[in-house]
């Protein structure tokens, strides 16, 4: 699972970090249309909108993966042992319900709107934009779920180090 997860996690930086250069470069078409005279370029505030929404919700998956997404960091570090475990395990089925959740209304919405086109590029489908929200909540309910074997696994072997 670990395998899969490194696999997921190095696919999604790297998507990520394509739709940011695109974003940066459809900013500086922009800058470029506004500025520079007889350069008309429509598109680019649509698809920079596309790329840094991708960006963002690619992102936000991999820091569920790294349990860098929003937690109250002072009852983390007030707790221990099985009540830490116990708090973190809400967390996880949280995230991962949020990311299920994701997944069946994020693939109902892309379907909804696959047809739907963008008025400045007629040749693009809003569904591909709609597609991060199953996407992403897919990657955020399989980390969540990694993130939970993890933490019973470590808990697990701390209880038998104290043991012995």
């Amino acid at each position: 699972m670990k395998a899969f997860l490194n696999s997921l996690e190095w696919v999604l930086m790297r998507a990520a970090a394509v739709f940011f250069v695109g974003f940066v470069v459809c900013i500086f078409l922009q800058l470029l249309s506004r500025y520079v005279p007889g350069i008309t370029i429509l598109w680019a505030a649509e698809i920079a909108t596309y790329a840094f929404i991708w960006t963002v919700f690619l992102g936000a998956a991999v820091m569920v993966r790294h349990q860098e997404h929003f937690k109250i960091d002072y009852l983390y570090e007030k707790l221990a042992g099985l009540p830490l475990l116990l708090t973190k395990l809400v967390s996880h089925v949280l995230i991962g319900a949020f990311g299920a959740a994701m997944v069946v209304y994020g693939s109902k919405l892309t379907h909804l709107f696959w047809e739907w086109t963008v008025n400045t590029l007629p040749e693009l489908q809003q569904g591909y934009l709609w597609l991060v929200l199953p996407v992403s909540g897919f990657a955020m309910l399989a980390f969540a779920i990694g993130n939970t074997v993890e933490d019973i696994g470590a808990h697990s072997l701390k209880k038998e180090s104290d043991a012995a």
